[in-house]
């Protein structure tokens, strides 16, 4: 059996005991499958080395939760922080819409790559979002988002450039 899931259950056994024990069951698992996530990329064996480093990771990973699941993660992390004694509270997940205003969306001519980049970038910047801002919402380096905006593409997926446009908002119009 793994570490943390040994110092899991020393927890875990007195919370499910008490109180809405339905509810306290859910939010354990929702905690267990964090771990198993964190144990999965990045091998942690203990919960005291869980830290805001494998929330963010497990946020970026998981963006498309709903708010209230993503939610309830977050209070099992509470809890989990709780547990282990760190302070303050995890990392809260990143939603778009709290982030980005919807204004109507910009169309571009994807025909020429220059106009794929300025129009990245003056979307990014109508929404005054700095490429780190753009980075965390998108889950990519911000050298990459640099590169896509100067045109030059290095490292850059057509799948990274479509999620990239989704975030912003901007419509691709294929002329006939």
């Amino acid at each position: 059996m793994r570490t943390w899931a040994e110092e899991l259950k020393s927890h875990t056994h007195d919370y499910v005991r008490r109180g809405g024990k339905q509810n306290r069951r859910k939010q354990v698992s929702l905690i267990v499958d964090f771990l198993e996530y964190t144990d999965a990329q990045e091998r942690v064996t203990s919960l005291h080395r869980i830290g805001a480093c494998q929330v963010i990771n497990f946020w970026k990973a998981h963006r498309n939760l709903s708010e209230k699941k993503a939610y309830d993660y977050w209070l099992g992390l509470c809890k989990l922080w709780e547990w282990t004694g760190k302070p303050g509270q995890p990392p809260k997940p990143h939603k778009m819409n709290e982030c980005i205003e919807e204004p109507a969306p910009t169309s571009v001519n994807p025909l020429s790559s220059t106009n794929i980049s300025q129009a990245i970038r003056a979307a990014r910047e109508t929404r005054n979002l700095t490429i780190q801002q753009l980075a965390n919402l998108s889950g990519y380096e911000t050298i990459t988002i640099e590169a896509i905006e100067a045109g030059t593409y290095d490292g850059a997926r057509v799948s990274d450039i479509q999620h990239l446009f989704q975030i912003l908002s901007i419509q691709l119009l294929i002329p006939e």
